[in-house]
């Protein structure tokens, strides 16, 4: 090993050499350079740190993305924002997707040929997609597993029919809970960098219109056709990208605290006697600050918000919209929000029916012609709700604008409800 050596009087020395006017010239430049250095220090003025400088974005700064909204709930900063699934929740539907499988609950073989012929599918195709290498009975269910040849012909226009009439029929996971994507965010999508070429082709090749938006249904078909598991990845990542908001509450040296506090401190186990020391904090700083607004949430909401729940077990409860909403200011999640009887039950025991949501914990519930509850959430302030779509580990808790909620259920009708005064 090499070892460190020491200088000796054999090592050369650096020196430096002066004559005497070049000492003095020396001398003088140190002399002005430490003057300059002292004057900038002296003359300089500490600059303030400011939570608002860095949170609150001055007017000429905010944009369709990122805003200041002012109401009875205070101050709100909002930023909208794509919440994208893990990697790790993906891994097992894109290692081996699943073939398309159909299940006709309680239909005989000749009810579902009238009903698909009656929507979309010509007679010719109803009998040679409905054989016996396609059909199988399970108990009182009728299985149907179409040919992906046939899935890959069909045009949009009978995408469209075929998958809306058997939208809430318990026949597919996708065909109740399609991929919805507004205009903007799909073209978003087809220009993603991080997926190839071919796949975008196959994937304009199996959506189809919806109202201001546009479906996929045929998603495991999707990731069969991308030859790569990698590349099947990269696609489920992207499709899962979902529309949120980011919420923050700004206090300023102005703000009145008890306005805030009567707007926010009513909800169920929100103690906001716990919130106001931090709030009368930020009111005074030079310019005040913000707080997330998952401070003002319950328990439950709060520790879910942003969150994707874990591939459910046998026994554990549907974590769906309605479960999430009822549960919202529960200290234990009700399982019994899972029955739809006792959850209607509970909404005209406990809430009335109002024109617009206004107030914190105000109803938002959307139902069809039938007047059957399909999706609800809980309203916040301004356009803000908390929700989840659908009841699979695939969808995060968020908070979402009202706009994008109606544009997951565009055919849905929105009602608003009021817990009653006990």
């Amino acid at each position: 090993m090499a070892k460190l050596k020491k200088n000796n009087e054999t090592d050369p020395v650096n020196s430096f050499r002066f004559s005497l006017a070049g000492l003095i010239v020396f001398s003088l430049f140190l002399m002005a350079g430490t003057a300059l250095i002292s004057s900038k220090v002296l003359n300089a003025k500490p600059k303030i740190f400011s939570f608002a400088n860095h949170d609150i974005p001055d007017p000429d700064a905010q944009d369709k993305n990122m805003f200041t909204h002012q109401g009875p709930w205070g101050e709100l900063l909002t930023q909208n924002i794509k919440l994208e699934r893990p990697a790790e929740y993906i891994s097992a539907e894109v290692s081996q997707p699943a073939p398309e499988s159909w299940d006709f609950k309680g239909m005989n073989l000749a009810q579902v040929k009238t009903l698909l012929a009656a929507n979309g599918l010509t007679k010719a195709q109803v009998e040679a997609q409905l054989t016996t290498s396609h059909i199988s009975i399970v108990g009182t269910t009728l299985v149907f597993t179409p040919d992906e040849n046939f899935l890959l012909s069909l045009k949009p226009e009978t995408r469209q029919k075929l998958y809306g009439s058997l939208y809430g029929l318990g026949v597919g996971t996708y065909i109740d809970y399609p991929f919805i994507f507004p205009n903007d965010s799909i073209q978003t999508i087809f220009t993603d960098d991080r997926l190839n070429p071919d796949d975008v082709v196959l994937l304009k090749q199996l959506i189809y219109p919806a109202v201001n938006a546009v479906r996929l249904t045929d998603y495991n078909l999707l990731l069969r056709k991308i030859p790569t598991t990698e590349r099947r990845t990269t696609m489920a990542k992207v499709l899962s990208l979902q529309p949120a908001v980011l919420v923050r509450l700004c206090v300023r040296p102005d703000s009145d605290i008890d306005k805030i506090a009567a707007y926010w401190g009513g909800m169920d186990n929100v103690r906001f006697t716990d919130i106001r020391p931090m709030l009368e904090a930020l009111k005074g700083l030079p310019h005040g600050g913000t707080v997330s607004l998952m401070y003002f949430l319950p328990p439950f909401a709060r520790s879910r918000l942003y969150t994707y729940p874990l591939p459910s077990q046998p026994g554990d409860p549907v974590m769906d919209c309605h479960w999430s909403t009822f549960n919202f200011s529960s200290i234990e999640p009700d399982n019994r929000y899972n029955n739809s009887q006792y959850t209607v039950e509970y909404i005209q025991k406990k809430f009335y029916a109002i024109d617009a949501p206004s107030i914190y914990g105000d109803l938002v519930l959307y139902a069809n012609d039938k007047q059957e509850i399909k999706h609800s959430a809980v309203f916040l302030a301004d356009d803000l709700c908390f929700t989840k779509y659908g009841d699979n580990y695939r969808q995060p808790w968020m908070i979402v604008r009202l706009a994008d909620m109606q544009t997951m259920y565009p055919t849905l009708k929105p009602f608003y409800y009021r817990r009653k005064v006990d």
